[in-house]
């Protein structure tokens, strides 16, 4: 059976959860301001609560998660094979390319001010949240069987954009990445600002740390080794 629960210090009381669950699980406490499981027996593991919780405080346990059969690049092979249907990316020219990055750099910039003026300090935190968030849409990187497999389905995925070569040590508590070619360091050297130093880079630190540390059930800290023309960013395990 389905189990769910709240951590409420994390809980906003903004009631989502109570209106999006189908079998009414919970119940809104309104002497603490909070939202309370009433019902747990009714939970069907559907875990829409989970997903819409913007505080991400609720957890559904003891359910067999699917995986989007769609996003899965094997089978998205597959599927356009039988298609006969190449992907739109695969029919861009190098100047809509180019045009898409210049596009892209102006969004980033625009993005990152806008990170620095709500959030200050907080920024490493949502970026390592991000990682997190983005590791649920890849889930074809949990296929792998092992780190190493792991790691070069990440080199497939974000080759083009961020180019590494991964050195494993410790049995994978210490994972050093080498970026010879980045799209972030190439934002951020076009707009003047300091490679290493940019929220955008800081953010992008932390959300390779939530990434990696998504894909293979750990929690990472993150440094950066070198940063320059070659940024070495190590990543080591602190559960």
């Amino acid at each position: 059976m389905a189990t769910v629960a709240i951590e409420e210090k994390g809980c906003r009381d903004c009631s989502l959860c109570v209106e999006i669950c189908p079998t009414k699980v919970f119940e809104q406490d309104k002497t603490r301001s909070v939202a309370a499981v009433a019902r747990s027996q009714d939970c069907i593991g559907c875990t829409s609560c989970q997903f819409i919780c913007p505080s991400r405080c609720i957890t559904v346990g003891d359910v067999a998660e699917q995986r989007p059969f769609f996003r899965i690049e094997e089978n998205a092979n597959l599927v356009r094979k039988l298609l006969q249907q190449a992907p739109a990316s695969a029919a861009l020219t190098p100047d809509e390319l180019r045009s898409a990055l210049i596009d892209v750099s102006f969004r980033l910039q625009a993005l990152s001010d806008s990170v620095t003026e709500t959030m200050g300090r907080g920024q490493k935190v949502v970026g390592r949240k991000a990682g997190a968030l983005a590791a649920e849409h890849l889930p074809e990187m949990y296929e792998g069987a092992s780190i190493d497999e792991v790691l070069a389905r990440m080199r497939k995925r974000f080759a083009g954009s961020f180019e590494f070569e991964p050195t494993i040590a410790e049995g994978g508590n210490t994972i050093t990445l080498s970026f010879p070619d980045c799209a972030i360091h190439r934002v951020v050297a076009n707009s003047g600002g300091k490679v290493g130093d940019h929220v955008l880079c800081q953010l992008f630190h932390e959300y390779w740390a939530g990434l990696v540390g998504a894909f293979l059930h750990k929690s990472y800290g993150v440094e950066m080794a070198e940063v320059g023309a070659r940024c070495t960013m190590k990543l080591s395990c602190r559960n």
